[in-house]
């Protein structure tokens, strides 16, 4: 899995990690038949037949304990399992809101009636001070850390400093804070959380930020192999299971204490017999397929357990990001036109149904959490006639050309294979587009795109649901890469800076999104829609912001 943030988009970054063990899914055919093999040595059969026991007394063992344990399918290691500094998704995934708490839980909306909001965690409740540039947090009194230490306000100081410090390198959370100007102790469990200038948009970014131990990480925060993990959640982590990742029930919880004793995230580098685990009841849950293992294959008889399907539904979303500091993509008109002539259902098949189409970064516990605007189909008529009023005309050939200049782009393509894209710019110059491209490493094209040397570019946002969309949008946004500027969009950052309150935030993220579609600085593509499956003994597996809460699951009793 990759880290969050914003990066040029080659192929989709959590199917080529995947895709790495597709290779078990089906058996080579043999250069021989078996007969013809060569017998075995006698010094290899000891060893034969002690790796086939020791496999199987592994796969006893872990049907023993599956009464228990939630299994879970761990395709990649996690760098770190404290989700602080450089997380990886499998870290968030792991360890956030079950190993370590922030101090407030962010609730994505469902709809208008329902738009979400901030639950208390650590915080047992918070003030708006002064117009918004303060903020009072008042914590809970009987939290203690798995050491049995109690928390107290100067763990939230620390953790709150580290989050926005240059030196630890949480740069996500840095941006997501930078209207943060102190973090100051009001007594023993309170604490008051000062702004440069009224920003709402914190309060959701403080769900991200883990509340740690100062005496345990205020000497090291990068929580490398053999570094402490030590948080204040329902959950502990068992050391010593080398690259598996086992989570055990913690009995001196402050809160409600989960349901299922353990949960084990089991690593196998081999899809094929992830999945072949997953069907002999071995494992619970493979939270995202490879392409390649379609579901009639998966529910072909033969399996051990019954199984239900999962999407995770990440907030993640695949675009185009267009250079309006100039020509042609400084003309809406040119923009737009890219915009209905692009067929996504076409890029959703290229995907092999592990993508969904979308309109924008904006949906229920999406980018931006707010109201789904629905999916138009292509309409190249209506694209032609706004590529003709911004005078580019097709010639003869097929290229559109204005003054005796052929419509020419820079495109940066990345050097990996990607179905997908290629559809796009076999559109593209369907539509009369002259394609210069620029083909490059995914670091060399970061620079191209953060040096503005480029017309068109392919671009994954990958951040919590909710997130604050200003850098990517907003004129002189950090992750605005095209240049974008719009008065009526900044407007709307600015309303969303000031609104506390979960239903006017609702409503502003709705105009946002209405407002990217007749400005269309990006032309979104994709979202990636992967494909899980979950064995039915598994009560409460439903998605939230990408992943499963694990609190909140349960098992069913044995049969």
């Amino acid at each position: 899995m990759t880290a969050r943030g914003l990066q040029v988009l080659g192929t989709a970054t959590f199917v080529a990690a995947l895709a790495a063990g597709a290779a078990g899914c089906e058996a080579p055919a043999r250069s021989k038949p078996w007969r013809h093999a060569p017998e075995p040595s006698a010094d290899q059969v000891p060893s034969t037949i002690g790796d086939i026991l020791s496999r199987e007394k592994g796969r006893m063992d872990a049907m023993a304990a599956r009464g228990d344990t939630f299994s879970v399918w761990l395709d990649a290691e996690p760098r770190t399992l404290v989700p602080l500094v450089d997380p990886t998704e499998w870290t968030v995934r792991i360890a956030m809101d079950s190993v370590f708490e922030a101090l407030v839980r962010y609730r994505p909306g469902t709809g208008e009636a329902d738009p979400g909001g901030i639950e208390p965690v650590l915080a047992q409740s918070w003030r708006v001070l002064d117009g918004g540039r303060a903020l009072a947090i008042e914590l809970r009194p009987d939290v203690r850390f798995h050491d049995g230490t109690s928390m107290s306000s100067v763990d939230v100081q620390f953790s709150l400093d580290a989050a926005r410090s240059p030196r630890t390198g949480a740069g996500e959370l840095r941006r997501a804070l930078a209207s943060v100007s102190a973090v100051e102790l009001a007594g023993p469990r309170a604490v008051r959380i000062y702004f440069h200038r009224p920003d709402a948009t914190v309060l959701r970014a403080l769900a991200d930020v883990p509340i740690l131990p100062a005496r345990v990480y205020e000497r090291k925060l990068r929580g490398g192999p053999g570094a402490p993990v030590v948080g204040t959640g329902p959950y502990r982590v068992e050391p010593g299971q080398g690259k598996d990742v086992r989570l055990v029930r913690w009995d001196d919880y402050w809160g409600a204490a989960p349901a299922i004793e353990r949960v084990a995230f089991r690593f196998e580098g081999d899809a094929a017999r992830a999945l072949g685990l997953l069907r002999g009841g071995e494992l619970d849950m493979v939270a995202e397929l490879i392409p390649e293992h379609a579901p009639e294959h998966v529910r072909a008889p033969g399996g051990a357990i019954e199984l239900d399907t999962v999407r995770l539904r990440p907030p993640a979303l695949r675009y185009l990001v267009l250079n309006t500091r100039g020509a042609p993509f400084d003309d809406a008109r040119m923009r737009c036109a890219i915009d209905r002539w692009i067929d996504r259902e076409a890029l959703v098949a290229a995907r092999r149904g592990q993508a969904r189409a979308v309109a924008g970064p904006v949906w229920p516990g999406g980018p931006a959490d707010g109201p789904e605007r629905p999916v138009t189909p292509p309409d190249r008529a209506a694209a032609a006639r706004l590529l003709d009023e911004a005078g580019w005309r097709a010639g003869d050939d097929g290229v559109r050309q204005r003054g005796g200049r052929r419509l020419l782009v820079t495109v940066l393509v990345s050097d990996r294979e990607d179905r997908a894209r290629d559809l796009v710019l076999e559109q593209l110059r369907a539509a009369g587009f002259v394609l210069d491209t620029r083909v490059g490493s995914t670091a060399v094209l970061d620079n191209r795109l953060r040096e503005g040397r480029f017309d068109l570019a392919f671009v994954e946002w990958r951040g919590p649901a909710g997130s604050d969309l200003s850098p990517l949008l907003r004129s002189g946004g950090a992750m605005n890469a095209g240049g974008f500027h719009d008065a009526r969009v900044d407007a709307i950052f600015d309303e969303l800076r000031e609104a506390w309150d979960p239903a006017a935030r609702w409503r502003a993220t709705g105009r946002l999104g209405e407002l990217v579609a007749e400005t269309c600085p990006i032309i979104p593509l994709t979202a990636p829609d992967p494909l899980g499956l979950v064995s039915r003994r598994v009560r409460g597996a439903t998605p939230r912001g990408g992943w499963i809460p694990l609190r909140a699951l349960s098992l069913a009793a044995p049969q």
